[in-house]
């Protein structure tokens, strides 16, 4: 597209924000018979999606829907992204446009945010489209590739975005998009039996909760990797192991602060020893740093002190926290004490093809999606997408949460496991809204600890599909979310219209605020830590702005990196 051809695509994008945002509503038509729907099918194919003939098309849907919610359809199956505020109306106009899709032969995916909301959309989408005869499929992570391949020959497949992108992924290695040698280690891992999983392509998606799985998990890519064979890898560790054994304490090696210091007459020896060898053994200052720390693992690492062995599995506590990779001398430290204890080497994964989240969309011939609330996400939407935002029905109004700010993380969580004991003792559930797995795990030892009794679920945001909690509940949120709307989604999610939102005001915290704020928010802190409540809603507005902004900077930063590496694989003539 040339720069003309932008500038009069983003001219049209604005104006269409400005003007003509809210949808109109269209004239409602009789139900369709049953009987014409072959006819209807021939037409369709032959002229394509024109409004008399998607007015037939939504004829043929079982279920009732309000006139703003046949709007909606009209404009996903134009493409765009479309603002519905209740769940149900945004399912039935999916259903709307898959039907119109599915009817022009084109293979449908309706892609959703977890597996138990794919579940859902399935299971809400196969009555109303069983009078067609349209088949509807499911794509789960535990099923095997015959299974899949047997849901993509349906008309309408529903799915997560990663499942869906890995399959496709592993078509396009199974193609020999990439050498040969990965395509067949690709076959040894998924078992995929040499067929493609979809064969009809990327035709048409349909996406439920655009806002969460276009933008907020648009960071992350979708990846295949498989283990990597570690023969040659055990060969060098055993032989670093070896040599390690053949210095003695004190006369060849001494230990100091900084590490493990070997000896002239060692250094020499080690020379003579390696001279068969060759290889990596060559280099003086490699092989001197692989000995070293072999002799780390032998004389300094202790069993059941620094690391334990069970199941034949080493395992150090100290490196098993969430987003510690384990790269340069921890890793050959890992790997030289399994050698040590006898052990497997743990496996190491190569990855083999990746595909950001925006390029994945991008690959189809047509992309449109529904969201609750789009507001501020328009700018994003049409940059990475090219989608223009459309608003059908009205927005609910909710409540905003009553915010509670502290100055220290332990009066935050004294205050908010009183408030989980407070909603038990009044007979309400307490559902805990949290920010990420690390912070739920961290919750689960709190209240552990806290002995609280009582039905107290914890979900991670954004994604609070399949809560499980029954009856009256109160929505409690600990820490601050990346964005409003997400208190917004989970305060649908629970159907709640308001909510508690607790946050300690740390150095990260207090670093967003302005600094003339941050001073004068000190200034009234209470004996028990707590910011007043006028000074608490004022930090939490200024500090909830700034994390939107971070987060926004973040994908638009990965989005350019991406782009650059795109253009440097296109060097090598390969695309993921």
């Amino acid at each position: 597209m040339s720069f003309a051809d932008r500038a009069v695509a983003t001219l049209g994008f604005h104006l269409q924000q400005a003007f003509a945002r809210k949808l109109a509503t269209p004239t409602l038509a009789a139900p369709a018979a049953p009987t014409a729907l072959p006819d209807l099918r021939y037409r369709v194919r032959r002229d394509g999606l024109r409004p008399a003939l998607l007015t037939e098309c939504f004829g043929h849907y079982s279920g009732v829907l309000a006139p703003h919610v046949l709007a909606a359809a009209h404009r996903l199956v134009a493409g765009g992204l479309v603002e519905l505020a209740d769940a149900r109306e945004r399912h039935g106009a999916l259903a709307l446009a898959a039907l119109a899709h599915a009817l022009h032969g084109d293979s449908v995916h309706v892609i959703a945010a977890s597996d138990a909301a794919a579940k859902a959309l399935c299971e809400s989408l196969r009555t109303p489209l069983a009078a067609t005869g349209l088949r509807i499929g499911l794509v789960e992570r535990t099923m095997a590739a015959a299974a899949r391949r047997n849901a993509y020959a349906c008309d309408v497949v529903c799915g997560t975005h990663r499942e869906i992108a890995q399959d496709y992924l592993r078509d396009r290695l199974t193609d020999g998009q990439r050498p040969g040698e990965l395509a067949s280690r690709l076959q040894r891992v998924a078992a995929t039996g040499g067929g493609r999983l979809m064969p009809q392509g990327l035709n048409c998606a349909l996406v439920d909760d655009g806002d969460i799985i276009m933008l907020d998990d648009a960071v992350a890519p979708a990846a295949i990797a498989a283990d990597v064979d570690q023969s040659r890898d055990r060969l060098l560790y055993e032989q670093a192991v070896e040599l390690a054994r053949a210095l003695s304490p004190s006369t060849d090696f001494t230990f100091e602060d900084d590490g493990i210091r070997l000896t002239e007459p060692a250094a020499r020896l080690l020379e003579r020893l390696v001279t068969p060898l060759g290889g990596v053994w060559s280099a003086r200052q490699r092989r001197e740093e692989l000995v070293g720390l072999a002799l780390e693992a032998l004389h300094v690492l202790q069993r059941d002190v620094d690391y334990r062995v069970a199941n034949g599995i080493v395992q150090f506590p100290d490196r098993s926290k969430e987003g510690e990779e384990g790269a340069g001398p921890a890793e050959a430290i890992q790997k030289l004490v399994e050698v040590k204890e006898g052990c497997r080497l743990s496996a190491r994964r190569e990855i083999l093809a990746r595909l950001p989240m925006p390029r994945f969309f991008a690959r189809y011939r047509h992309l449109a999606a529904v969201c609750a609330d789009a507001r501020t996400l328009e700018g994003e939407f049409w940059s990475f997408y090219s989608l223009k935002t459309w608003l059908a029905g009205e927005r609910t109004s909710s409540t905003p949460p009553e915010v509670r700010v502290f100055v220290a993380t332990q009066a935050r969580n004294a205050a908010l496991i009183a408030a989980v004991r407070a909603h038990g003792a009044a007979g309400r559930g307490a559902v805990i809204a949290v920010r990420s797995p690390r912070d739920a795990q961290a919750m689960q030892v709190l209240l552990r600890e806290a002995q609280v009794q009582g039905e107290v679920e914890i979900v991670v945001l954004p994604a609070v599909h399949g809560i499980r909690a029954q009856g009256s509940v109160s929505l409690v949120v600990a820490g601050l979310p990346d964005s409003r709307r997400h208190i917004e989604q989970a305060l649908r999610a629970c159907d709640v219209k308001s909510c508690e939102l607790y946050f300690a005001l740390d150095e990260e915290m207090a670093a967003r605020l302005d600094p003339l704020v941050a001073r004068a928010a000190s200034f009234f802190v209470r004996a028990d830590g707590e910011l007043e409540s006028s000074w608490a809603a004022l930090a939490w507005r200024r500090v909830q702005r700034a994390a939107e902004r971070a987060s926004r900077g973040l994908r638009f930063d990965l989005r350019a990196r991406e782009q650059t590496l795109d253009d440097l694989l296109a060097f090598s003539g390969q695309r993921e």
